[in-house]
Formats: structure tokens, C-alpha cells, sequence
């Protein structure tokens, strides 16, 4: 019997436990988190056995997901440090932005306790635990950061997830953090801007934001997801994304030069590239 406790069992921790009720390894999940309705909610619903706190459930359990905000992870690593764990568990996360968290794990790791540093490509506008679901992950990728597990502990992490069918890659957590301020972090600065603006512009429209259609409520469906957590997320990988800001900046200022000038291949160009390289994410399957 494999013993796991999930520390944060918002969207993404409700939705690992769920998972890996589908293993075939026999398991007994403990949930652990600030939101008592949340936590009864995902008792009551047998997608948790127990309910705990990451102090004194630590101790008993054979892998450790700290799935909070980045910010509550490092303190809960701090934490961990002072509990008498099982020799062979394995701790992992699944923070936004892993650079802050693997400097973090480091004095966990001079203990002698297994980190690995984790982050699942998946979410959704909706958040907390109510919202999860277990195909959130279903043919995601799943990044791994290196830091003191094992094969064997890696071998049975990837195994209790299985039925999600996900792609695992293990990259740096400098590379990690780069990567998602591109693919993710400043989509949503980008979304969240767009929605901000309409508004703001359109507040005394009669019409105002009523008549948005399917394109614009697309492109910012993600604006609606939790501002805690990204505000979070914002914080931890400043760096990232701030560069990659400069880079958003500048190429605006060419298409707006483009459009102002009146240069239609410019602008057609503009277009035709973006074509070409969403019909590529698009046969790859749906983006995460």
C-alpha cells in the first residue's frame, strides 16, 4: 500500500488524487488544505481516504505533492526539514515556475530526502478543488526537473499517473521557467490586458463588452482564472517574463508601424506566420 499525501488540493491537486484513483496500485490518498469545504467536499466524494495536515501526515506517507502556490511550496519545504520522514519518499511539486523551488528543496535534500521538481501542462479558467477532474492531464506534458530521486522513485511516480497518458520531459528548472514565461506566463499578461482595455475602453458604451463574440471570448477565456494564483506566478518568475514582455512590446510596435504605414505585406506576413504556426499546434492536438 502506497501511502499519498497531497498538500493543496485546488485544481491541480484534486486532480492528480483523482488520477490515481484510476491506478492499479493499491493507494491511500490523504488530502491536506486550508479550505475545509474543499477538503469534505473531495472526502465525501471518496476522491480522498483522509484528511490531514502536511506536518503530521508527512511522516506516513510514501510521496509528498506540495501542490500550492509557489510561494506556500518554499515555505513548506521549510517545513519539511523539521519532520522525521520515511527514509525512501519521494517529495515533489507542481509549482508554476521551478527555480525558486529547487533552491528551496536543496537544505531537504542535504537531509537525505528525495526531491524531484515537477509541473503538469494543464488547467483551466476554473479553479479549486470542485473544478478538477480526471482527464485534466490527459496527453499533457508533464516536466520533470532533476534533483535527488531515484529511477525506481520516478518509475513509480509516472506509474501512479498513468491513466492520463502523459508525455513526461525533464528539462533544467532555468529552461522551465523561460519556456513557460513564453508558452504561458505572458499569454496570460496578454489575455488579462486585452480584457482590461475592452473594458476600460467600452465603459460607456451602451453595447460595451455585450457584443464580444466567440473570438475575442476565446482568446481571453484565460483571463479568468484565479488572480491569487497568478499574481503568485507573476512574482516568482518576474525575470522571464519581463524579458519576454520587452520582446511582446517590440513586436506590437512593428505591426502597429506595419498597419499605420499601410504595409500590406507586412501585415500579411504577420498573419500568414501565425496561421501557419497555430495549424501546426493544432495537428499536434489541442493546446494545453
Amino acid at each position: 500500500m502506497t501511502t499519498v499525501l497531497i498538500s493543496g488540493l485546488g485544481l491541480i491537486g484534486s486532480s492528480l488524487a483523482r488520477v490515481m484513483r484510476q491506478s492499479d496500485e493499491p493507494i491511500t490518498i490523504i488530502g491536506d488544505d486550508p479550505n475545509d469545504d474543499t477538503s469534505q467536499f473531495l472526502l465525501d466524494q471518496q476522491v480522498i481516504d483522509e484528511r490531514g495536515t502536511l506536518v503530521n501526515a508527512a511522516k506516513r506517507a510514501d510521496l509528498i505533492i506540495l501542490a500550492g502556490p509557489v510561494s506556500v511550496i518554499v515555505n513548506q519545504l521549510q517545513q519539511l526539514t523539521q519532520v522525521t520522514l520515511k527514509p525512501d519518499v519521494l517529495v515533489t511539486d507542481v509549482g508554476s515556475t521551478k527555480t525558486q523551488v529547487m533552491q528551496a528543496s536543496k537544505t531537504l535534500q542535504h537531509r537525505g530526502i528525495a526531491f524531484m521538481g515537477g509541473h503538469p501542462m494543464a488547467g483551466s479558467h476554473e479553479s479549486g478543488g470542485r473544478a478538477g477532474r480526471q482527464n485534466l492531464f490527459n496527453g499533457a506534458t508533464y516536466f520533470l526537473v532533476n534533483g535527488s530521486q531515484t529511477a525506481t522513485q520516478v518509475e513509480r511516480f509516472e506509474h501512479l499517473l498513468q491513466a492520463a497518458q502523459l508525455s513526461w520531459v525533464t528539462v533544467t528548472a532555468e529552461a522551465h521557467d523561460q519556456l513557460v514565461s513564453e508558452i504561458s506566463h505572458v499569454p496570460h499578461v496578454l489575455a488579462a490586458n486585452l480584457v482590461n482595455t475592452a473594458a476600460h475602453q467600452l465603459a460607456h458604451d451602451p453595447v460595451g463588452l455585450n457584443a464580444a463574440a466567440g473570438g475575442f471570448k476565446s482568446t481571453t477565456r484565460i483571463a479568468g482564472a484565479d488572480p491569487t494564483m497568478w499574481t503568485a506566478i507573476m512574482m516568482s518568475n518576474a525575470d522571464a517574463i519581463s524579458t519576454q514582455l520587452d520582446t511582446y512590446i517590440e513586436q506590437l510596435e512593428q505591426i502597429k508601424q506595419a498597419i499605420k504605414t499601410q504595409d500590406q505585406d507586412a501585415i500579411y506576413q504577420f498573419f500568414d506566420r501565425a496561421q501557419t504556426t497555430r495549424q501546426r499546434l493544432e495537428s499536434k492536438g489541442d493546446l494545453q
